[in-house]
């Protein structure tokens, strides 16, 4: 019904129609081409009095937004009758070429006076800014795995072919490809497309909790780029739950090719794809089966009102001179252990027992580790 259109819809859909039309058209076949006018005409829905207002509305609101909608005279009929109709000129409705010029140019030719004054279509930048532009589109773009990559050769061609991009040097960006993302880079093409299509997927894919393979049957929700990696958020057939996938862990990769245009899938209305996002190494939960492990940690003052501020737990605890215990869900231990020793005695695990003996083993091995290299315990 036309009333479930929104008016912005409605304006979207006469500019398009219009756009897509080389001649005038007629009053009568643009109402037929608008779903939302069509629709008034249709079945005992509102009379051509009110289409025709609605239509006025609309149309003058749009040329008050600066749409150029033209109402032109036009013959019909093999030129034997005249008509009006509506014409959306796409000279004066598209943006104009923007010409990129380097300050400096400008500068000099206002200075020699040898050239006229920068059009409506120049772009004045400085030059930082343009040595910045094309550095930082050529670096990204030669990233291995970066997924924008080709957005990004496309934006330094579009820059270069104003400026020179013989202003830079040298790229300064030193990086080490990393053989997983560039062997998740199809991976990932592929259950983007199959995210998009709503269709699901199965691959098999090594466990990190009990370095096992399983076939996985999953419908993809999201993905997410964190920690230098890519993941797939999922809901896992054989799991009836929501996870998380690291993509350079998935193998065998097949996406469901039946019924092409009809989805396997709707992703749950409450689904929040960035409340996956920024979670810590130890707070992915991956493919496993277990429940977290909920360690309690102590923190000294003034560590803990900073492990409170940044939503480090919840406290379970509070001493007098300001140290608290706070209880984090932990899924993986090596990563949580590694972070509690980089905080240089600030915080200790108290519990559970297993996890804090694994604690002290590790802060063992460092201190042997480093202690001979620096000569002895005493070095």
């Amino acid at each position: 019904m036309a009333e479930s259109i929104s008016k912005l819809q409605r304006w979207m859909d006469v500019v398009a129609f219009l756009a897509g039309r080389h001649f005038p058209v007629s009053q009568e076949e643009l109402w037929e081409g608008v779903p939302a006018y069509a629709a008034g005409l249709e079945g005992g829905g509102k009379d051509p009095e009110s289409v025709r207002r609605m239509f006025e509305r609309d149309k003058d609101e749009l040329r008050a937004l600066g749409i150029p909608i033209e109402t032109v005279t036009f013959h019909i009929q093999e030129g034997s009758e005249r008509s009006h109709g509506y014409r959306l000129e796409n000279r004066r409705f598209h943006l104009p070429y923007l010409r990129l010029v380097r300050a400096a140019e400008a500068e000099a030719d206002d200075r020699s006076g040898g050239s006229p004054p920068p059009s409506p279509r120049d772009f004045v930048v400085a030059e930082d800014e343009v040595a910045a532009a094309l550095e930082g589109l050529r670096d990204v773009s030669r990233v291995p795995g970066f997924p924008l990559a080709r957005e990004a050769r496309s934006a330094f061609r579009k820059l270069a072919f104003d400026l020179d991009p013989d202003l830079l040097g040298p790229s300064p960006v030193v990086y080490v490809a990393d053989p997983e993302a560039e062997a998740a880079a199809e991976t990932l093409r592929r259950l983007s497309d199959a995210l998009l299509a709503r269709k699901r997927a199965t691959f098999r894919y090594r466990s990190m909790e009990r370095d096992d393979e399983a076939v996985r049957t999953v419908h993809p929700y999201g993905l997410l780029f964190q920690h230098g990696r890519w993941y797939l958020v999922a809901w896992a057939a054989d799991r009836k739950d929501t996870r998380m996938f690291r993509l350079g862990r998935v193998a065998e990769l097949s996406v469901n090719t039946a019924s092409p245009g009809t989805a396997d899938y709707e992703i749950p209305a409450d689904f929040d794809l960035t409340s996956y996002a920024g979670r810590k190494a130890w707070e992915l939960a991956g493919e496993g089966d277990q429940a977290p492990a909920v360690a309690r940690v102590w923190f000294r003052f003034p560590r803990s009102v900073w492990a409170e501020r940044n939503g480090y737990g919840t406290l379970a605890r509070e001493e007098e001179d300001g140290s608290q215990i706070r209880e984090i869900a932990v899924h993986r231990a090596e990563p949580f252990l590694r972070w509690v020793l980089s905080l240089e005695g600030d915080a200790r695990i108290e519990d559970p027992p297993e996890l804090q003996a694994a604690f002290l083993t590790m802060v063992h091995a460092v201190a042997e580790r480093y202690g001979a290299a620096k000569g002895g315990p005493h070095g």
